[in-house]
């Protein structure tokens, strides 16, 4: 074997005794990371929302039959009322009956009506209700999923700011979980295969678009169907 051969061996041998050095070193002092399972309590949802464990499904858990359906029952207005109210004077409307959150104006909302169309084949199925105000034909959207988009009822609570979490994410969260509480709760519980041309009354959360005030899409909270 060559002395340049023997040379370079050598020179292997002593990098990698040097990085077995420094492993056991970093082991021995705890500051070599490990590797958490899955079942950690410092799960990844924890450190994404945050560093800590929040659990969204136990915080709407603690309002949804105490808060949540309470204030949608006690604090919806007539939406032929709001609408005249928008039309008149929107932010005078907006004080007296809705919640401004990043910008937009969020209403709770009542109506009733017969249902014209149902939209099942969309990700973000919707029925549309014929409600008549002031014997003028108003159509009206609710939201049937699967996916129900937008924070409306988040927002059109009021109860709920975003100083009560840690982080964007906690806050959006818990609104997620508003809406999946709507598809498990209410929207289920709607035979949609015989909802068209039935009378319908609907309480839920609205937000008003300024660029679209005719596209009205409720989230639905309370349901009746004749």
């Amino acid at each position: 074997m060559s002395s340049v051969t023997g040379s370079r061996r050598f020179r292997r041998i002593g990098i990698i005794s040097g990085i077995l050095i420094v492993l056991l070193v970093l082991w021995f002092t705890g500051l070599l990371a490990t590797v958490k399972p899955a079942s950690s309590a410092e799960s990844l949802q924890a450190v994404m929302e945050g560093g800590t464990a929040f659990d969204k499904v136990k915080f709407v858990d603690g309002i949804w039959e105490s808060k949540v359906i309470p204030t949608v029952e006690k604090d919806s207005v007539d939406i032929g009322t709001l609408l005249a109210s928008i039309g008149k004077d929107p932010e005078e409307a907006a004080r007296e009956y809705g919640n401004n959150v990043g910008g937009a104006d969020n209403y709770l909302v009542q109506f009733a009506g017969k249902v014209v169309n149902v939209d099942t084949k969309s990700l973000t199925g919707t029925v549309t209700v014929d409600v008549q105000d002031g014997g003028k034909s108003l159509p009206v959207k609710i939201q049937i999923g699967p996916i129900i988009l937008g924070t409306a009822l988040r927002d059109a609570v009021k109860f709920i700011t975003f100083e009560q979490f840690t982080n964007q994410m906690q806050y959006g969260g818990v609104s997620d979980e508003l809406n999946s509480r709507v598809s498990q709760l209410v929207i289920s519980r709607i035979d949609l295969k015989t909802l068209l041309g039935k009378g319908i009354s609907v309480k839920g959360a609205y937000t008003y678009d300024s660029t679209n005030p005719k596209d009205i899409l409720v989230t639905p909270v309370i349901v009746g169907v004749e």
